[in-house]
């Protein structure tokens, strides 16, 4: 008989794998899509920030622009550190979710049950619990 690996599956519990050294490498992250509000206040304390600038008689070129001379646009989502010793639901096992602005296949859709929020994370970064 084959042993039988556990598989990630909806309504599944999953953990975030442990990193190897802390010190070289990065904790693992989910990411979330920011909500209309949220990047409606991005636009906003952009917008202060450049009527800020020209009062002061400042360049609000840095500020709408970046080195190369396009518009800087707004975020569309926020990363998050997954915490190693929480359990997670599995509300997705699999998906292809918009990250930034290009698509990125792999994803596993998690429920953060301190944050409320529905996060994305890579399949090989989670273990499965039960």
């Amino acid at each position: 008989m084959k042993n039988k690996e556990l598989k990630i599956r909806k309504g599944g519990l999953v953990k975030a794998a442990p990193v190897d050294d802390p010190s070289w490498d990065p904790p693992i992250k989910g990411f979330y899509h920011l909500t209309r509000e949220e990047i409606e206040e991005w636009y906003e304390d952009k917008r202060a920030a450049t009527r800020e600038a020209r009062a002061k008689g400042e360049d609000a070129f840095s500020i709408n622009f970046d080195d190369a001379g396009e518009s800087r646009l707004p975020p569309q989502d926020r990363y998050q550190r997954l915490n190693t010793e929480m359990v997670y639901e599995v509300l997705r096992a699999r998906c292809r979710v918009s990250h930034g602005y290009h698509m990125e296949s792999g994803q596993v859709k998690i429920l953060d049950t301190e944050t409320g929020r529905e996060l994305y994370c890579d399949r090989e970064d989670l273990i499965v619990v039960g």
